[in-house]
């Protein structure tokens, strides 16, 4: 048996009990799940937030940011849900939700994970960009959440390698090349199994499972946007060189939804001063 083969049989023996897959807390999960229905309660949402004096702070610190400023200072959820709007205001739970899971105590684990969360906000915030550029009206309560989550299946592994780190059993050396080549390779499956698991509307699901593939469906709009948003968000980053312009606007994704390398650089430039709304 070779060493690959025994690493990816370590990591199955590790992920097969879906039990040992992120989770979110019963109150997260619930609110989530009220933020994804078709039409959300926002007093609901209101409600499940006052239970979470952590998710209360932050939407409150964020109401009240510079990126708001002059707009006087604001003391609740209901003021802060009408500053920042409804959907707005989902968006940014949704990130607070989901970036509790990114929290490793191992060094290595830990870094891989805060360069992983650094792409799904980017992607999160590129793909909702793209659907009011192209004026996808349709799409841009999705956009965010399905940007934010196509990579999570990284973060399912990732939580695997931790526990093989940890456990005096195993023996196996994980280098920073090997884990990143079983990072690539696998995530697509883990990430499907792991919105699934969580529930989640069988479209965020595919699109982690297919936002890689060279066969997909060309008919999925969010699934395209998600794809795009990949890999403008890897243009964006210096260790990436195969992610050039020329690349990215000779993409099949970019033909189908019309983008012009004029739009693509409107984003570029949105992106770099998104930072000041980061959570």
């Amino acid at each position: 048996m070779t060493q690959n083969t025994t690493i990816l049989d370590t990591l199955a023996k590790y992920i097969e009990n879906q039990s040992d897959f992120p989770v979110l807390n019963p109150d997260a999960a619930r609110l989530q799940n009220e933020i994804i229905k078709p039409d959300p309660d926002l007093d609901a949402v209101k409600k499940l937030i006052r239970t979470d004096p952590t998710l209360t702070s932050k939407i409150l610190k964020v109401a009240n940011s510079p990126y708001y400023r002059g707009l006087g200072e604001v003391s609740t959820i209901k003021e802060a849900a009408l500053r920042m709007g409804q959907a707005e205001l989902f968006n940014m739970i949704m990130q607070v939700i989901h970036k509790q899971n990114f929290r490793s105590k191992n060094p290595m684990i830990k870094g891989l994970q805060t360069r992983l969360w650094d792409h799904c906000v980017a992607c999160a915030f590129a793909s909702l960009w793209l659907t009011r550029h192209l004026k996808m009206d349709d799409l841009v309560s999705k956009a965010f959440i399905a940007g934010l989550l196509h990579d999570m299946g990284k973060l399912c592994l990732l939580s695997a390698l931790e526990k093989v780190l940890a456990s005096k059993e195993e023996t196996i050396k994980l280098t920073p090349d090997l884990v990143g080549d079983i990072l690539t390779n696998r995530h697509e499956t883990q990430g499907y199994a792991l919105l699934t698991q969580w529930k989640l509307p069988v479209q965020y699901c595919n699109i982690a499972r297919d936002h890689h593939i060279e066969n997909y469906d060309e008919s999925d709009s969010l699934l395209l946007v998600v794809r795009l948003a990949d890999m403008i968000c890897k243009k964006m980053d210096p260790k990436n060189q195969e992610y050039d312009m020329t690349y990215i606007m000779g993409s099949r994704e970019a033909d189908i939804l019309g983008i012009k390398e004029t739009g693509i650089a409107l984003l570029e430039i949105a992106m770099e001063d998104a930072s000041v709304v980061q959570v």
